[in-house]
């Protein structure tokens, strides 16, 4: 696969990735957090082992010995649970910016693990990437972001920035010698068992509603934003440098914000405007 098509992939996820905001912030009002981790990954894992099947693709069981691919379960079961604790006590707005600090740690963890060298033209493009993402993501709250205390959720919101640096490198690694398929099948299925006993544990008693909403809603998250969206940026990782493909993804959060405008019905701030065209910008540079 040529590096144009492996970048196509990424920029593709995390168009879909977008749409998994809107989703959860509608699918909240029937289930909490933690049950959507449990079901989006467990409904995930039965959908990619009946693709798998269907493709006929073979199996490579030596992975089951790779101590990393429990590592990598264990980071994107924790990357969840952070996200979702933390943004209970902090900003909105921070929540957002500080998860997608892992726009900053993937390329020094690339450099230092994979020995990767990122073009000046690339480094460049970040100038106008990380502003841009900034004012975005601050853009209603700016004040608030800088004049408000650091709050605990800030430093859980930022260990799940770091599970999904980690979860990027460790990734690439596995790549080198497992296709997309065997990475993603595993690491969905050990996320899904982590997840089991949060759920029995700290969402017993809690009250549940499923109506076809509530189970279109997890469907789409397991579906589109689990089994596809994952399948396509692995596969773009493989083909492509993790910095790279980092700096693409990152487009989620100016995709995130356009699928909001059309279906939550919000409207764009004049900073959040500049933010996005900085983003743009970023890419056009980046291409």
């Amino acid at each position: 696969m040529s590096e144009k098509k492996a970048i196509s992939y990424v920029i593709l996820s995390s168009l879909i990735w977008s749409t998994s905001f809107p989703a959860v912030k509608l699918g909240l009002s029937y289930l909490s957090p933690i049950t959507f981790i449990f079901f989006r990954f467990l409904l995930g894992t039965l959908f990619y082992v009946i693709l798998f099947f269907f493709l006929e693709k073979n199996f490579n069981t030596y992975i089951f010995k790779e101590k990393s691919i429990y590592l990598l379960g264990t980071l994107t079961f924790l990357s969840y649970i952070f996200q979702y604790l933390g943004q209970q006590y902090t900003l909105a707005s921070r929540t957002a910016l500080i998860i997608n600090l892992f726009v900053i740690w993937v390329p020094i963890l690339a450099i230092i693990f994979l020995k990767e060298k990122p073009s000046r033209r690339l480094l460049f493009s970040f100038a106008f990437l990380l502003p841009g993402m900034f004012l975005l993501t601050t853009g209603k709250n700016v004040k608030e972001v800088f004049h408000s205390q650091i709050m605990l959720g800030d430093v859980i919101v930022l260990l799940a920035s770091f599970c999904w640096a980690f979860y990027v490198i460790i990734s690439k690694s596995l790549l080198k010698k497992y296709n997309s398929h065997e990475v993603n099948m595993v690491t969905f299925g050990i996320t899904a068992l982590l997840s089991l006993p949060t759920f029995l544990i700290l969402d017993n008693g809690t009250q549940m509603i499923f109506n076809w909403k509530s189970l279109l809603l997890v469907v789409h998250l397991a579906l589109n934003c689990t089994v596809i969206a994952y399948y396509l940026y692995v596969t773009g990782l493989k083909h492509a440098g993790a910095i790279k493909t980092t700096f693409f993804v990152s487009l989620e959060v100016l995709f995130s914000f356009i699928v909001a405008v059309i279906f939550l019905g919000e409207k764009w701030e004049p900073l959040e405007l500049v933010g996005g065209a900085m983003m743009l910008l970023a890419v056009a540079l980046a291409v």
